[in-house]
Parts: C-alpha cells; sequence; structure tokens
C-alpha cells in the first residue's frame, strides 16, 4: 500500500496498468499547504524503484513535478533515470474550485510503445478519476 490510507488511488493507478500497453502507473498528489508532490496510488511497481521514484519527483525539476504545471498531458517521453520501460507518459490532475481550476497532482505511467490514441482517452478518464479523488 502508499503512503495514503485510502486504497481507492490504487485502484485508480490499477486502472491505468490495465489499460494496453501500460506497465506501471503512479498518482502524486500536492502534499497540503505546498507545492510538492507525494506518492497517494501506485500498481505496477513496488520496491525500491517505487521508492526512488518518490523520492525523484519531490525535485521540482523531476518531469512528474514538471507536469503539475502543464494545462495537457506529456507523451511518449523518455525516461530521465534508466531502467524499466522504454517511455513515459504524464497526466495532470487539475480540480475546479469556487476559485477556479487547481492542479491536484500527476497520473505517471510507463510503457514501452507510444500510446495510441484510444489508450490516451483511457488514461484521460482514469486521470479525471483520480483527480476527483484527490479533490475530495
Amino acid at each position: 500500500m502508499t503512503e495514503l490510507d485510502d486504497r481507492s488511488l490504487d485502484e485508480i493507478a490499477g486502472a491505468a496498468v490495465a489499460v494496453p500497453g501500460v506497465e506501471s502507473a503512479a498518482i502524486f498528489a500536492v502534499e497540503p499547504g505546498a507545492t510538492s508532490l507525494r506518492l497517494a496510488g501506485a500498481a505496477g511497481i513496488t520496491g525500491p524503484a517505487l521508492d526512488g521514484l518518490a523520492a525523484a519527483v519531490r525535485n521540482p525539476a523531476h518531469p512528474v513535478a514538471r507536469a503539475l504545471s502543464d494545462a495537457e498531458p506529456t507523451i511518449d517521453v523518455l525516461p530521465t533515470a534508466p531502467g524499466g520501460p522504454r517511455l513515459r507518459s504524464h497526466f495532470p490532475l487539475h480540480a475546479d474550485r469556487g476559485d477556479g481550476r487547481h492542479a491536484v497532482g500527476v497520473l505517471a505511467v510507463a510503457h514501452d510503445a507510444p500510446l495510441l490514441g484510444d489508450q490516451r482517452r483511457q488514461l484521460a478518464d482514469i486521470a479525471g478519476s483520480a483527480a476527483a479523488k484527490l479533490a475530495g
């Protein structure tokens, strides 16, 4: 289980891994009162690899952390660290609140082949579910 006590974000990450071609998924949430990210859910990645990713994402220069400020997903990028699948895609998670649209996290997925349109749509829908859960 991840740092959160809520398994539903692990289940949402599991739905991302169920998309054909996706090997692992991690959901990162904005730290309350800060702009850094913390691991909130994961599937297909465990142990030292997950711990390393969670630590790396705390660096604001990491591609997942940078995706937090993106308006659109970043698709089919090369990883910054060796190991694992060949490509990464990052889906920023946004929630509408009374004072506007806010970034609440990022869905990061790893895959070997470029994502096709249907895969992108499925992952965008899953990212919407993660955003709704984080906005709570």
